[in-house]
């Protein structure tokens, strides 16, 4: 309970260790009026409840107005808060004044009246704790008063007749210097000293720091290898680090001004840069920084040395220079190239400018028949011829590849005269140096052209004039650019993404025809691929979509797509279908990827039940079908038992030799010779002689495009014993054949 107490006491007085070391005046201040109040309140309380009770018995009522006027004064100096200290201060000097002259003015006994001049004598103390040394000085002077009082020792008359003694009055003022001189007085000089002790021990702690903080930032300054430079506001060098002395003895002549040291172009500002160079030295470049000092009117220099930099600068603007010329001029023409054209885009080709690509036809035979050195001499003679005839007003720019491209400002009505114009002005023949001898090389030159009505960025313009010229021809050697061909184009790439688009989601769809035996049974089936676009519900036929996979070389994705998607159906095979093997078409490609040859022959090898019933058409008409190593795969293939039939036969590039090194057992008939067999001679000749050979060869033959009776009769007449087509059947989805058995009804196609 004592403890908590005088915790509390502590915490109200401002005497925790918290308070103490607080470095704010008003923290100690508001200490030394509450120990003062507090230690007078106790006192005054203690003096109030002694003499109220004599003043009262005497009938000396004025003596309790005193009393508990003081009193009341003390306790509500003593309930200000920090935010009023000046008020504090002033009701406990006011305290202290009124004091001294009641006990002066109302005490008869001269004695007891010493004691109230006394409290004048305290006055300074307490003006300087709180009012500073100015207010301490006046009160000294003011005291001269009271002492003159005390000198004279003579009893003062009473004030309006008002004598305030009391048979205790000197108990009760002597109490009052006790308590005012023992306790208040040092208590309040003990919580000063306090507060200065300690922050005096914070001072010094930061002082030892501060200390070594300069220490270890003055060693860095002096060993920093960046020469650094202290210098006053007229940029007199006060302080230099070792890097700076360097540069400094360096100059032959003393050196006290920074601006001795370096050539300055402007006076050095806080924050900015200037490049310099040494006095005497323009190869010593340095670039001054000039620190920012908040808190000091010196100047902090920094000098970096960036003669190195500099110099690598230089040379690789002489490089840039040089590699400019490079990358805008074409070196063998010597005119400005695309790249040229192109750096304009935020500049655009104004309106009614004609813009016109050429592109030399014919380079490549020039190259092919003369030698890659005559093509380029050819095309620099043509350009040095071009740039010659055209005027001043005519841009024209090398593109890559056999193309100029030239473009002037011209009236919209005038553009037909200026591609005739510009044809005539084109040069018709070149001079070809073919083993010392000069030949005349007539030269073909296609344009296609764009007039720019509107301004457009020198991109747009280029790609229109390209797009022209992919319409020119021999027939027309000039074409304008019309923004129907480029919906076109766009028609195409739609197509061709959406085809893309088909083939990564899984729309393949696998169709079947059915290959009949002689006595009109299912033997196979053939795999059809087809694309089910879902979005526009309808199936894109192989007429669709072929040819953008061949135009774009997907050939290898989407066999990979149908034979993954073969397997699965095989696996799956519905059980109302007869087990009959199915077959795939490959079209060369496909085998000379790596990756694709290995996983098939890996499946094949790997398992019976897929070499029995898949089969591989390769289509004869494909030019990879008799590469080498196409025939060597094929072999591999069928050695590990894979089935191999030669699709499309004799309308290919195969020969009988390369018919035998193919290692395929069974001939497919195009349907070229099977659709005239009735009605050409030549036809069924060429049939009778491809069975023939196959039968030499040990191999089977299949018909294929068999669509009417009389077609069939004569193939069974020859000997086929294998037959598709649409008398049996047309491409169907596999939904279509279940529920069928073995044989088929010849003249009735299942779909």
């Amino acid at each position: 309970m004592f403890n908590r107490c005088s915790t509390l006491l502590k915490r109200y007085l401002l005497l925790d260790a918290e308070h103490v070391r607080a470095p704010d005046a008003d923290t100690w201040k508001l200490s030394v009026l509450r120990i003062i109040l507090l230690i007078g309140v106790t006192l005054t309380s203690a003096i109030v409840l002694h003499s109220s009770y004599a003043a009262y018995q005497k009938g000396m009522y004025y003596v309790l107005y005193l009393t508990i006027g003081f009193s009341a004064l003390l306790y509500a100096t003593l309930g200000l808060r920090k935010g009023q200290i000046k008020l504090a201060s002033a009701s406990l000097t006011l305290t202290i004044v009124l004091a001294g002259l009641c006990i002066l003015f109302f005490t008869i006994d001269i004695a007891s009246a010493r004691y109230g001049l006394l409290f004048f004598f305290t006055l300074p103390i307490i003006l300087r704790l709180f009012y500073g040394n100015k207010a301490a000085i006046i009160g000294m002077f003011l005291n001269l008063i009271p002492f003159a009082v005390l000198i004279n020792n003579q009893p003062i008359a009473p004030l309006f007749g008002i004598d305030i003694t009391l048979p205790d009055t000197h108990t009760y003022l002597s109490s009052l210097i006790f308590m005012f001189f023992n306790f208040c007085l040092p208590m309040a000089v003990i919580r000063v000293m306090t507060s200065l002790e300690s922050q005096s021990s914070l001072n010094l702690k930061q002082t030892k720091k501060m200390e070594k903080l300069v220490s270890r930032y003055q060693e860095i300054f002096n060993n920093g290898g960046t020469p650094s430079l202290f210098c006053d506001q007229q940029g007199k060098i006060l302080q230099a680090n070792r890097s700076a002395r360097k540069l400094i003895n360096q100059l032959p002549e003393p050196c006290h001004y920074i601006h001795q040291l370096f050539e300055l172009n402007e006076p050095l500002s806080a924050g900015h840069r200037q490049k310099t160079h040494i006095s005497g030295n323009p190869q010593a470049t340095f670039e001054l920084q000039s620190a920012s000092l908040q808190h000091h009117k010196k100047q902090l220099i920094h000098c970096f040395d960036v003669s190195e930099a500099t110099e690598h600068d230089r040379k690789f603007d002489a490089f840039r220079r040089q590699h400019f010329e490079k990358h805008y001029y074409d070196e063998l023409t010597g005119l400005r190239n695309h790249h040229y054209w192109n750096s304009s885009v935020n500049q655009p080709v104004p309106a009614n400018t004609q813009a016109v690509m050429l592109k030399l036809a014919n380079l490549r035979d020039i190259n092919l028949q003369y030698g890659y050195t005559q093509g380029d001499k050819a095309m620099a003679r043509c350009a040095a011829q071009i740039q010659s005839v055209l005027p001043a007003s005519v841009n024209v720019y090398r593109l890559p590849g056999a193309r100029f491209l030239v473009s002037c400002q011209h009236d919209s009505h005038k553009s037909e005269d200026f591609n005739a114009w510009l044809r005539e002005m084109l040069p018709g023949t070149i001079q070809i140096d073919d083993n010392l001898v000069k030949l005349s090389q007539p030269l073909n030159w296609l344009g296609g052209f764009v007039h720019v009505s509107t301004p457009q960025s020198p991109s747009q313009v280029t790609e229109s004039c390209a797009i022209a010229l992919s319409q020119a021809s021999r027939d027309k050697d000039f074409s304008q650019f019309d923004s129907n061909v480029v919906k076109l184009i766009r028609k195409d790439t739609q197509h061709r993404d959406k085809v893309k688009r088909l083939l990564d989601n899984r729309c393949l769809a696998l169709w079947l025809q059915p290959q009949v035996s002689i006595d009109n049974t299912i033997v196979g089936f053939e795999v059809l691929a087809r694309l089910k676009d879902d979005e526009e519900n309808k199936i894109l036929h192989p007429y669709q979509f072929l040819p953008v996979i061949e135009k774009n070389n997907w050939h290898i994705l989407f066999t990979q797509k149908v034979l993954d998607n073969t397997i699965e159906l095989i696996e799956n095979w519905p059980s109302s279908i007869p087990p009959v093997p199915v077959a795939i078409n490959l079209s060369g490609p496909e085998l000379l990827s790596d990756l694709f040859y290995e996983k098939l022959l890996r499946r094949y090898s790997e398992s019976a039940f897929l070499r029995d019933r898949l089969k591989l058409e390769l289509t004869e008409t494909s030019v990879l079908a008799s590469h080498q190593e196409t025939k060597r795969r094929l072999t591999s293939l069928a050695n590990v038992g894979a089935t191999i039939i030669i699709d499309d036969f004799g309308t290919g590039h195969a020969s009988l030799s390369q018919l035998i090194d193919m290692s395929a057992s069974v001939l497919k008939v195009d349907r070229e010779f099977i659709d005239r067999i009735d009605s050409s001679e030549r036809h069924r000749k060429i049939v009778q002689m491809t069975i023939e050979l196959a039968k030499s060869l040990d191999m089977q033959t299949i018909a294929e495009g068999v669509e009417t009776q009389a077609q069939l009769n004569l193939l069974v007449d020859m000997g086929f014993t294998l037959f598709q087509g649409y008398l049996y059947g047309k491409p169907a989805p596999i939904e279509a054949w279940q529920g069928m058995d073995k044989a088929i009804t010849v003249g009735k196609p299942a779909v």
